[in-house]
């Protein structure tokens, strides 16, 4: 119960990182965004939409996992009541 408890703890931490991280980025996660709606345009050439996916990989992976961390680090740190 110890472990669960410290684990859920470095969980916070790392969202705490996460999520900051997605702040100081922010302008760079809108310019993914642009651009794939730029991608149904025909504006973009072969490399620049391989980036452009690879972006929103990164950033669905990124959110997702900050999300996860926080969901498990506050069930994991939290009171547990049985009744």
């Amino acid at each position: 119960m110890r472990a669960r408890k410290t684990i859920g703890y470095v969980f916070i931490l790392l969202a705490i990182i996460l999520t900051i991280t997605v702040i100081g980025l922010l302008p760079f996660l809108f310019k993914t965004v642009f651009n794939f709606f730029k991608i149904f345009t025909g504006k973009l050439d072969s490399s620049q939409i391989g980036y452009t996916i690879g972006s929103i990989i990164y950033w669905v992976i990124h959110i997702s996992l900050t999300i996860l961390l926080w969901i498990y680090g506050r069930k994991w740190t939290s009171k547990v009541t049985i009744k």
